[in-house]
């Protein structure tokens, strides 16, 4: 029925199929290893640049916020505003702000660590952590840009009212 060189070939091809079957499986294996290796080193990267980039604009909000401070008062003193209500919310929610960026800045990682024997999911759970950070520091930098922009704005108002009481006569011949 079968002959002996076909059974030979079936032999053969049988050899070959038993060790190309656990060879695949660890080749398979150590690809799926090697795959997490470099996903952790990806999220370590990306933390490690987040965890840098917030912390230089926690760094940074304390002057911009003592910036906005020093504007503010300038601009309520040219209203002369300066002992009003306004002013004294003003200044609470600065100083509540300010432990905020405090606070913001307790909660931050150490800047060296290299989360080298942390695991993929912890990985992902700290960038989250991290992710809600910047968005907090986020939410305060826009808060004092906005006020010095609409300090800007209560100058330049300033300004026009003080040109216009200063030049009656220009307003009176329609200049």
């Amino acid at each position: 029925m079968f002959s002996p060189a076909m059974l030979d070939v079936a032999a053969v091809t049988g050899i070959i199929g038993a060790i190309t079957g656990p060879v695949g499986c660890l080749i398979g294996l150590v690809s799926y290893r090697r795959s997490q290796q470099i996903k952790a080193l990806d999220l370590r990267l990306e933390l490690r640049k987040h965890v840098s980039d917030i912390r230089a604009d926690i760094e940074a909000l304390p002057a911009l916020m003592e910036g906005a401070q020093a504007s503010r008062t300038a601009v309520l003193a040219a209203m002369g505003v300066l002992q009003s209500g306004a002013s004294e919310i003003w200044k609470a929610a600065l100083e509540t702000d300010l432990k905020t960026v405090h606070a913001l800045a307790r909660e931050l990682p150490d800047a060296d660590e290299t989360y080298q024997r942390s695991k993929p999911k912890k990985l992902e759970n700290k960038l989250v952590e991290v992710h809600t950070l910047a968005v907090k520091v986020a939410r305060l930098r826009d808060k004092y840009e906005t006020a010095l922009a609409s300090d800007d704005k209560e100058r330049d108002r300033i300004r026009a009212d003080v040109r216009t009481r200063l030049n009656p006569v220009d307003r009176r011949v329609g200049l």
